[in-house]
Formats: structure tokens, sequence, C-alpha cells
């Protein structure tokens, strides 16, 4: 199964970090959490996922065009092949001294 993610981010990694980004997931892993573990495996500098919540770099996560504040699974929504997932995601800039 093939599902669609942005990211969304202030942050731009040159050949290392650069969205928007495609993911292909199982068929098993078909839930908006997995779909953060799966950017947390690529990325595991960016705290996308924290003991299976939303992590302390994340703003909001939308399935196609909805907040997942707004379903009662949160990110136990399932998603399907054709959904798109958009992810904010924002981390404070790095000060230099």
């Amino acid at each position: 199964m093939k599902i669609k993610v942005k990211v969304d981010s202030n942050l731009r990694i040159k050949n290392v970090f650069e969205p928007p980004l495609e993911l292909e997931l199982r068929a098993d892993s078909n839930t908006l959490k997995d779909v953060l573990e799966k950017l947390y495996d690529m990325y595991p500098y960016l705290r996308f996922i924290d003991k299976g919540e939303m992590g302390d770099d994340l703003r909001n996560i939308y399935l196609n065009g909805e907040s997942h504040f707004t379903f009662a699974e949160g990110l136990k929504k399932r998603i399907k092949e054709g959904d798109t997932v958009r992810v904010e995601a924002y981390m404070d800039p790095l000060a230099g001294g």
C-alpha cells in the first residue's frame, strides 16, 4: 500500500531532509501512528512520535485535509490507499555562538 505523506517544516537539510516526501507503507501499517513511526525511522533526529503519542516537533497531522484532533480514534485513525497525510513539523531555529 502506498500512502502519500507531505511533511511541512521550517527545517530543511539539503540532501537529507527535504519535504515534501512520499512514503510507502505495508498493508498492515495503516494508521496515522504508523506514518509517524515510519517518519521517525527515516529521521530519528526529529521527534515525530514519542511513547506512542505525537512528538514535540509536531504541530498537527492532517488526513485528507482534516486535523487528527477531529477524529475520535486520534492517531489510531486508519488510512487507505490514495489518502494524503500532511504532517506539520516545527523545530526551533538553532542558535549560533
